[in-house]
This record gives structure tokens, C-alpha cells and sequence, in this order.
């Protein structure tokens, strides 16, 4: 009776350590498939997009299934983050070795130009042109103004460099704009009648400004000598300050030939010229209005620049004020 009892139990026990062993597989089993979904098979998505971008496919992203572990889905987001921050840093890399390529180009051409010049009139003049005083005192004075061109050109490049890295240190301090404006106007008298060109200057009361006197002048000097250069027969420049709100306004304005609207964008460029011929013949060099802007940014000042061809142009900034002078 005894045998008979113990049969059944064995058989209920064998077949619950099956029934278990099946459910364990069965748990084991569901297990491994959700590690492979949510885990494994990210983390090889993640590996194989890694290696790509480090390949170079630097605009790859990984994407996971949206069922990923969070874990996982983390990692991922935080190495995208890197990946956008990297292609951001290899675009601006891309687009400063253009830039770099461009202003060697533009720098090597500018050179190259009075450098060929003077060379030539000098090699004429040692053949023996030397002894015809009809031909020498033309060709020496054309050789002298190549070579104050590129001294120029040279100041310029220095100028644009070093305010470009930082090194060109402002001195601020509060003087009077009006004086030095009537300065600068008389300078460019001989100029302006060379040109036929009259130049006027208006102002009122505000004088004191707070800038740095020395580069602010090589600003004024720059707008007054473009205004003049690039003006017509019986043209006319009209100069005024004013008072406003946030400072002093000044305003240089010419009834010359005026730029191009398609032209506007890029006028304050290196070496961006809208008549390359004519602003070599009048002896620009390319950099003026862009070390003009790199100073008046130096001053907080915005440039408000306005143009149309055959008209004028007209060009605003304002100075911050000061104590009277």
C-alpha cells in the first residue's frame, strides 16, 4: 500500500520539475530575446555608426529602435551630441582653411601687382631710358606711387591682422569729434579739389565722444577718402554729427557713383571690391571698409551702410558720448 502511495508522488514531483525546467527555459528564453532587442542589437548600431563616423561619415547618426534600453538610448543621444559638436568644429575648420586659402590668393595677387610694376619701370629705366628725362622723371614717379602703394597694402595687412587676433590694443577716452572731423576735412581739401569733389561738414552741439582718437580717425579718414574717390565730376560730400540718444550720429554722405544692391552683402569683405579696376586706378587696396568695420565693432558701434548705384552713398554710425571736451 505503501509502494502504491509513493508512485503517484514521485510522477506529480517528476512532472513539476519538468513543468519547471520548461517555465525556466521558457523565462530564460524571453529574457535573452529582450537583451538582444533592447540592448545588444543597439549596442551594435551604435558600434557600427561610431566607426563610420570615425571613417569620416561625420553626418551619421545613430538611431535606435524606440523599445532600446534607456540606458542605451542614452549613450547614444550623448554620443550624437559629440558627433554634431565635432562636425560643427570640422565645418568651421573647412570654412577657416577656405577663408585662409582665399586671403593668401587675394594677398600674393595684391602684392604681385605694384611689386611687377615698379620692377618694370625700373628695368626700363636701366636699359636706358634713364638718359630721356621725357621718359625717366614719368616712369620714376609711376615707380614711387607703386611703391607707396604697396606700403599701403602692407599697413593695411598689419592693421587687419592684428586687430583680426586680438593684439591691436584701443585706448578710449573722451575727446572732441567735431575737431577732429574739421582736421580731417582739411586734410582732404587738395584731394577733394583734385577730384572736383566739394566737401561739406555740418554739425551741433555734441561733441564729446568716448573712443580711441587714433583709430577712429584712420575710420573717418578711410569713409572721407571713399566718398571723394568714388564720387563724380562736380560731385559733393556732406558730413554731419548729431546728438542722439545713444551718443553721437555721424553721417558721411556722397552723390557719387554708388554701389550695386547685389554688391551691398559683401562690402565690408577683405579684398571685396565692386569696380576691381577703378579701385586699383584710385589706389584702394581692398581692406579699408573691412578694418572700418573690425574698429567700429571694437567701439560698439553698428555700421548702417546705404547705397544705390548712380546716386550715392550713405553710411551711419554713432560714437558713444561723453563729458563736454
Amino acid at each position: 500500500m505503501t509502494g502504491e502511495v509513493l508512485e503517484p508522488s514521485i510522477a506529480t514531483v517528476i512532472t513539476g520539475l519538468i513543468g519547471l525546467l520548461a517555465g525556466g527555459a521558457l523565462v530564460l528564453f524571453m529574457m535573452r530575446r529582450h537583451v538582444q532587442r533592447t540592448i545588444r542589437q543597439p549596442l551594435e548600431i551604435i558600434e557600427n555608426t561610431t566607426a563610420g563616423i570615425a571613417q569620416g561619415a561625420v553626418s551619421a547618426r545613430i538611431v535606435l529602435p524606440e523599445d532600446a534600453d534607456a540606458s542605451v538610448t542614452q549613450a547614444a543621444l550623448a554620443i550624437n551630441r559629440l558627433a554634431d559638436r565635432a562636425a560643427h568644429d570640422i565645418e568651421d575648420m573647412r570654412r577657416l582653411e577656405r577663408v585662409r586659402s582665399e586671403f593668401i590668393a587675394n594677398v600674393s595677387h595684391e602684392l604681385r601687382t605694384p611689386i611687377f610694376s615698379v620692377q618694370g619701370y625700373l628695368e626700363t629705366l636701366l636699359d636706358g631710358a634713364m638718359d630721356d628725362p621725357d621718359v625717366a622723371i614719368p616712369f620714376l614717379e609711376k615707380a614711387y606711387l607703386n611703391a607707396m602703394r604697396l606700403n599701403t597694402l602692407l599697413n593695411d595687412l598689419i592693421d587687419i591682422s592684428r586687430i583680426e587676433s586680438g593684439e591691436l590694443k584701443f585706448s578710449f577716452r573722451y575727446f572732441d569729434i567735431v575737431d577732429l572731423i574739421n582736421e580731417l576735412v582739411h586734410t582732404s581739401e587738395i584731394r577733394a579739389r583734385q577730384a572736383n569733389v566739394t566737401v561739406h561738414f555740418s554739425y551741433d552741439d555734441a561733441r564729446s565722444v568716448y573712443g580711441d582718437k587714433e583709430r577712429l580717425s584712420q575710420v573717418l579718414t578711410n569713409l572721407i577718402d571713399n566718398a571723394i574717390k568714388y564720387n563724380v565730376d562736380g560731385g559733393r560730400v556732406n558730413i554731419t554729427t548729431s546728438a542722439c540718444d545713444d551718443g553721437v550720429r555721424i553721417e558721411i554722405a556722397d552723390t557719387g557713383i554708388g554701389i550695386p544692391e547685389q554688391h551691398l552683402s559683401r562690402i565690408f569683405e577683405r579684398f571685396y571690391r565692386v569696380d576691381k579696376d577703378r579701385s586699383r586706378a584710385v589706389g584702394g587696396t581692398g581692406l579699408g571698409l573691412a578694418i572700418v568695420k573690425h574698429i567700429l565693432e571694437a567701439h560698439d558701434a553698428q555700421i548702417e551702410l546705404t547705397s544705390q548705384a548712380g546716386r550715392g552713398t550713405r553710411i551711419v554710425f554713432t560714437l558713444r558720448s561723453g563729458e563736454q571736451v
